[in-house]
């Protein structure tokens, strides 16, 4: 009887840089001087591995929410309140997302649901000036007054990055500015470490269809529904009633649902 195979992580391709190196720390020193690394300290105080293969997804979404500083106003593990992948449960049950992991819409549903605004965009329907220039702003912290930061998060193809894998979520934590590349801090740490991508080569990564919408994949722009902060200094989730949430029959994994066929009604804007 044959062994199962085992893995312990996978070697990056050269033309992505490794986080733990040289050259990495003077891309961090850099675009932490240059003003380009607004979220890296914010997303590398939340960052978590994903705990299962295909959580990804929500597990990109609950460093995120985390670093919005938004209170789910559920128990994690008492006494404490914290966003986990088993507290983002409404719109897809936890037991697909285990087996197919969640779409583009469902991150967006999801974010909806647990105090965010989230702007879905597709690679296809935008040019990579539009995503460079996203991409600055959110990493340069160019907000205006009345908005919250912002993260971006990225839904790409691992193919494209000469990567082992298929689809896969992960925010981007900073860009540098001299090497045009950005830090992707993978989820799958089990896998790869974060790294630097070239900016070029992240917005192809975008372009290929997820075959369980037959659409292009793209990034989302995450921020707080609630800008102000309460005395805790916290924003405030969504009142989400755990015995009120209906048990629907969603289609797995595709045709996706659409929000509206949520197991709880998203909070208003």
């Amino acid at each position: 009887m044959s062994k199962f195979r085992s893995f312990y992580g996978r070697s990056l391709p050269k033309n992505l840089v490794d986080f733990r190196s040289d050259e990495s720390r003077n891309r961090l020193v850099r675009s932490l001087s240059d003003g380009t690394a607004f979220p890296y300290l914010a997303l590398s105080s939340c960052f978590n591995i994903q705990a299962e293969p295909a959580y990804c997804g929500v597990t990109t979404l609950a460093i995120t929410l985390n670093a919005l500083q938004i209170d789910p106003q559920r128990i994690w593990k008492t006494p404490w309140r914290w966003y986990t992948e088993d507290l983002l449960k409404c719109c897809r049950p936890l037991e697909d997302v285990k087996k197919v992991g969640i779409t583009m819409e469902e991150f967006q549903c999801l974010a909806q649901c647990n105090g965010a605004v989230c702007d879905l965009v597709r690679a296809s329907e935008v040019d990579y000036e539009t995503f460079k220039e996203s991409v600055t702003r959110i990493c340069t912290g160019k907000f205006t007054e009345s908005q919250s930061e912002e993260f971006l998060c990225v839904s790409y193809n691992r193919k494209t990055l000469e990567q082992t894998g298929d689809g896969h979520f992960s925010p981007i934590a900073a860009m540098d500015s001299k090497t045009n590349s950005v830090l992707v801090l993978d989820t799958a740490r089990f896998k790869y470490p974060p790294h630097w991508v070239p900016m070029e080569l992240m917005f192809k990564a975008l372009l290929p269809l997820d075959p369980a919408t037959g659409l292009s994949r793209g990034y989302l722009v995450l921020r707080a529904k609630n800008i102000l902060k309460d005395q805790d200094n916290r924003r405030v989730s969504c009142e989400i009633n755990e015995s009120e949430i209906e048990n629907i029959e969603l289609p797995v994994p595709s045709p996706v649902y659409k929000s509206t066929q949520c197991c709880k009604k998203p909070c208003s804007s």
